[in-house]
Formats: structure tokens, sequence, C-alpha cells
């Protein structure tokens, strides 16, 4: 038995046994009896079944199961966040009817609303392409150095009872579960026009994420088209 411990010790199965090229191979060998069927192979992997799972492991797992429960709570809306300048912005999914990489815009003559943008083909079909950042208010100047190196442009198109609306984004992360009861007060600091379209804050990976009222914005854009 102790010359089996010392051999589990050494992964013999893979030296001297049917995985191995070293010689002399292993005498069990030549007595019939393969290594899966070896009582060496057995105890190391009843040892890799019963060894303590490391802490990432479960970390991991907790952080899985506890989002898992948080889907299934009632109430519990399914958002795509996404970044413009400097802001982190959220809408529910169910708007979006695809994101598509940034194409051609074509301006609008003598357009009166700086929020549109022009127009922009989309498969085939002309959408309007609209600028939240205008809309919103959102400050250029809140969008530093290091962010503006991590830019992966895309436009995500709108869709809302048979009408579409296109708009550029920075960055998108994706789909987020946000539990409404985790929506915070827009604060006071927050600019008006941007604080106009918000219905509250929540925190997401360290960040502060305004989550958007979709029915004004639709309906503000829809007028800006009259």
């Amino acid at each position: 038995m102790k010359d089996l411990v010392i051999l589990k010790e050494e992964n013999c199965w893979k030296r001297i046994g049917v995985w191995g090229r070293e010689t002399p191979p292993c005498p069990e060998l030549d007595r019939g009896i393969q290594c899966r069927n070896c009582a060496v192979f057995t105890q190391a992997g009843r040892k890799l079944l019963e060894r303590d799972l490391p802490q990432e492991y479960k970390d991991e797992w907790t952080q899985i199961l506890v989002e898992k429960k948080e889907e299934e709570l009632p109430g519990t809306l399914s958002v795509v966040i996404f970044r413009i300048q400097g802001e982190w912005l959220a809408l529910p999914a169910g708007l979006f009817a695809e994101i598509i990489d940034p194409g051609l815009i074509h301006s609008i003559p003598h357009r009166k609303n700086l929020a549109v943008l022009g127009v922009i083909n989309v498969h085939g079909e002309i959408q309007l392409c609209v600028s939240l950042q205008r809309l919103l208010g959102l400050d250029t100047e809140t969008f530093n150095e290091k962010e503006t190196q991590q830019r992966y442009e895309r436009m995500m198109v709108l869709s809302k009872d048979g009408e579409k609306w296109v708009f550029p984004v920075d960055e998108i992360h994706g789909i987020h579960h946000l539990r409404p009861d985790r929506l915070r007060n827009v604060p006071v600091t927050v600019a008006k026009a941007k604080s106009t379209f918000t219905k509250g804050i929540f925190k997401w990976d360290e960040k502060h994420v305004a989550f958007l009222d979709h029915e004004l914005l639709i309906y503000t854009l829809a007028r800006s088209i009259q």
C-alpha cells in the first residue's frame, strides 16, 4: 500500500501506465490490470472529486445563483446598458430591434431639430437617425481621455408601434436584469435635460446608470419629426 501511495503522488498512469512511455512499464499491466481498474488510479480520482473547491469557483457560482434569483423575482426588468460619451444609460431590452455597425448618415436639408442627425440605410430601409446625446443634453466634456481609448461604436435600432429610430452609442454592455427596488431617485446635480428623461439611477459594476423613461423618450422623438 505504501508503494501505491508513492505511485499515486507521482501520477504513475501518465509515466509507466497505459498513458505513459517510461520504462520499465508498470508490473500491473503484465497481469492484465488496466490503469482504470487500478486502486492507485481510483484513489487519485476520488481525491480529485473530494478536494476542496477553489474560493474563486465558489464566488463565481454564488454570483451566478444570486443573479438567477434576481431574474426570477416579480417585476424584474431586462434592460440594455449602453454608454454615450461618459454617461451610462439603460432602456428596456424589448424596445431594441437590433444593433448594427456604424453607417453613413445622410443629412436632412433645413432640419430644425438638432437631435435629428439625418437618415440612414438599415438593410435597404431608410430610417431616421437621432442623437440621444443632444436630446439628453449630455456634456462631451464628461468624457475623459482614458475612455476615448475604449470606444466600441455601434448603432442601436429602437422599435415601438411600427416606428423605428436609430441612434449611435459609444459602447454597449448588453442585457442586465434590474430589480425595481434598486432604482434610486435622480440626484439634483444631474443636468435638467437628462433628469427629465430619467426614471431613476441604479448601480452597476461600480458605475451609476440612468434608467431612461422610454415612453417620454419615444414621444419626444416622434414629435421631433413633425
